[in-house]
């Protein structure tokens, strides 16, 4: 069942990823300081999915070679791992991480070129089980304290009220439902 549930959300975030097909490409939307989130919620899942540049979480795009570089990528993806700190959904809700996936090539020591090494991204896949769904009003978004580089997420979002875009920043980080 559970599995199912998985199915059907990342179909939703699929769906509304294609809310924002455009003629432009990946690379030339790519813009430094501008994320993307996909939220989705059905039932008592929430399914959010986070695309930044890494300049915005890190502050350079290149693949590391230096230990500081390193450490500061593995660091980033500790953080980023911690959808409970960066998500904060209403206390009423109950809600819980159950896994994030923190995937970009800046984390590969392979030496094999992944996509567009100078201009890296982190991808992260965040999975949430509320015990109270129909508390969910909100998440209050806490990207910007954890990565002050970042100045905007371009938020795409499917709730049982249906579907919605909205731009978060610093000074604006609560994404209503």
């Amino acid at each position: 069942m559970e599995n199912l549930v998985r199915t059907a959300l990342a179909g939703l975030v699929v769906t509304g990823s294609l809310l924002a097909v455009s003629p432009v490409s990946a690379a030339e939307k790519h813009a430094h300081g501008e994320g993307q989130l996909k939220l989705a919620i059905e039932g008592n899942k929430v399914v959010i999915e986070l695309t930044a540049p890494g300049s915005d979480i890190v502050g350079f795009e290149h693949k590391p070679s230096l230990d500081a570089d390193r450490k500061a990528v593995a660091a980033a993806a500790a953080m980023l791992k911690d959808g409970g700190a960066l998500f904060a959904f209403p206390d009423k809700a109950g809600c819980k991480m159950q896994e994030a996936d923190v995937h970009s090539e800046m984390l590969h020591d392979d030496k094999h070129k992944h996509g567009d090494g100078d201009h890296a991204e982190f991808e992260v896949h965040y999975s949430f089980s509320c015990a109270t769904p129909s508390a969910l009003t909100h998440v209050d978004v806490g990207y910007f304290k954890a990565f002050p580089r970042a100045h905007e997420l371009e938020v795409q979002m499917i709730t049982q009220k249906g579907q919605g875009a909205a731009e978060l920043t610093a000074s604006s980080s609560r994404l209503t439902f």
